[in-house]
């Protein structure tokens, strides 16, 4: 195994995202707690659907919290994981790649979801918006890969040989 040029490890920590969850928490807990004291309804139902909600939302902020992207680009090509999605590293040689090209795209072409795209013709891996490599692979698979680091990117690229 060669030593990587760039490695990087991005996690998806959009605070007002979390923020966001845990005022529904705590709003749920709220009305919650509002229902089950006046009596008007009945407490084993009332009870149920906050427990799905709790369980639903928190869920979410458990899946949010646990995504990670990690990026190594090395002599051999480049390894990639976006998880929870994969559990194991994907590689990718570099004689398996037609063109390698650097994007950065404005702010406002990054609100466009969450950047994870499977079902297009581009499979889409990103934490941290729309700036990352864009591979064509030999194979016809378009595939981006985002970074938090472009300048480190670009220079281990260059270093490599591979970037226009």
């Amino acid at each position: 195994m060669s030593k990587p040029q760039f490695t990087e490890e991005q996690r998806f920590r959009r605070w007002d995202v979390f923020a966001l969850l845990v005022a529904l928490m705590a709003s749920a807990s709220y009305h919650f707690a509002e229902l089950y004291l006046s009596g008007a309804y009945e407490t084993s139902l009332l009870t149920l659907q906050y427990t799905l909600i709790t369980i639903i939302l928190a869920g979410a902020a458990a899946y949010l919290w646990s995504i990670r992207l990690i990026l190594e680009i090395d002599k051999k090509g480049i390894r990639y994981q976006y998880f929870p999605r994969h559990y194991r590293k994907h590689r990718i040689k570099w004689e398996e790649i037609e063109h390698v090209e650097f994007i950065h795209t404005p702010v406002m072409a990054e609100l466009s979801g969450w950047a994870v795209r499977l079902g297009t013709w581009e499979r889409m891996f990103s934490v941290s918006g729309r700036t990352g490599l864009s591979l064509s692979l030999k194979n016809g698979q378009q595939l981006f890969i985002g970074t938090k680091h472009p300048g480190e990117l670009k220079d281990a690229l260059a270093r490599l040989g591979a970037g226009r």
